[in-house]
């Protein structure tokens, strides 16, 4: 049994941003109200209709007319479709992406300096860095900031769904976690929603039970060297998430990098390959309401369609999964697992954080 261990509830997690002045070179992507007017016009609409159409978006008038032929923009076979549901039906808008030097995340394939197209991590300046996620979204107004000042639509996000989903937990386990060495590093959902303080954020110090459904049980080999900690093993991740933001958090090939503030909290990055429809059905069910927040629906389905990097469909040759890095802020929790509350098997306890074992 590990000597000693350090448990945590997720406090924060959004994609991983570096906006940078130049890496969207000739500005960021436009207001929807011109993209609205652009894709109208390329499935064969009248110009002095989508002029008035766009009037009436802009001065919030006509919803039903303006709502109904956004959304209906698709066209096949001559026939309006909804544009969410069939994005193939909208001329690609060609939506600009980062083309900067810096981007948080992993060498996922192994190519290292050899790999021209990839990003440096502004961390730890390892070249290489594949986060095509970032790539495809960084242009786009909502999406952009920094692990400092979070990009708006992450924020938003994760408003809405950290009281509205059972908590995340994370636990390292480890013979002395002060020192270099191996460690275990594990992450469940709770059965309890995250609690919160009086400054909305997570309270620490507060106790969670382990949901014992093995769809979000995750258990990796990693190390700590000069205080950082990583995963050494890079299987598949997997954890259940909220409709609001992607139903299911599937990364491939995980990767982690984490660390521990003065003040007992805990910072990582973590990443992998994701299955980029995935991350296209959490824009798209959402319709016209996460369209204004996250920019042109179709436009992000081709921007993930062309940057996604891995897993080939074998048949098209398609790239069904986008390399992608997410930033988590955890606080310390004390956890408790019954005898066989994961997987059915007999799990050891966690005590809480700093506790020994």
């Amino acid at each position: 049994m590990a000597a000693q261990t350090q448990s945590y509830v997720v406090n924060w997690f959004a994609g991983a941003a570096y906006t940078q002045d130049d890496n969207c070179p000739g500005g960021i992507n436009p207001g929807l109200d011109i993209q609205f007017a652009r894709e109208l016009k390329s499935v064969g609409m009248d110009a002095k209709e989508v002029e008035k159409l766009i009037g009436w978006y802009l001065s919030n008038t006509h919803q039903f007319e303006v709502d109904t032929a956004i959304r209906f923009r698709g066209r096949y076979q001559g026939k309006p479709v909804n544009a969410f549901n069939n994005p193939q039906t909208v001329p690609d808008p060609k939506l600009k992406y980062v083309t900067g030097k810096y981007g948080y995340g992993f060498n996922l394939d192994g190519k290292g300096q050899d790999d021209p197209k990839a990003f440096v991590d502004p961390q730890t300046q390892e070249k290489g860095i594949d986060n095509q996620l970032f790539r495809a979204m960084g242009c786009l107004e909502g999406f952009r900031g920094s692990l400092v000042n979070h990009p708006t639509y992450w924020y938003w996000i994760w408003q809405t769904i950290r009281d509205s989903q059972p908590a995340w937990l994370v636990t390292v386990s480890g013979e002395d976690l002060k020192k270099d060495g191996p460690v275990t590093i594990t992450f469940d959902r709770a059965l309890e929603y995250m609690i919160s303080n009086n400054g909305g954020e997570a309270r620490a110090d507060v106790t969670y039970r382990v949901d014992p459904d093995p769809r979000s049980h995750n258990v990796f080999q990693g190390e700590i060297k000069n205080g950082v900690a990583t995963v050494t093993e890079h299987k598949n991740f997997q954890m259940l998430q909220n409709s609001w933001g992607v139903p299911e958090l599937n990364l491939h090939n995980f990767h982690l990098r984490m660390t521990v503030n003065p003040d007992r909290s805990m910072e990582a990055i973590i990443g992998g390959y994701q299955p980029w429809h995935h991350l296209y059905f959490a824009f798209a069910h959402g319709g016209l309401s996460r369209e204004i927040s996250s920019g042109s629906i179709p436009g992000i389905y081709y921007l993930l369609k062309q940057q996604a990097d891995a897993e080939p469909n074998p048949k098209t040759g398609s790239n069904s999964a986008i390399s992608a890095a997410y930033h988590i802020k955890a606080v310390p929790a004390f956890i408790a697992t019954e005898p066989s509350s994961v997987a059915g098997a007999p799990a050891p306890g966690r005590s809480p954080a700093g506790g020994q074992r």
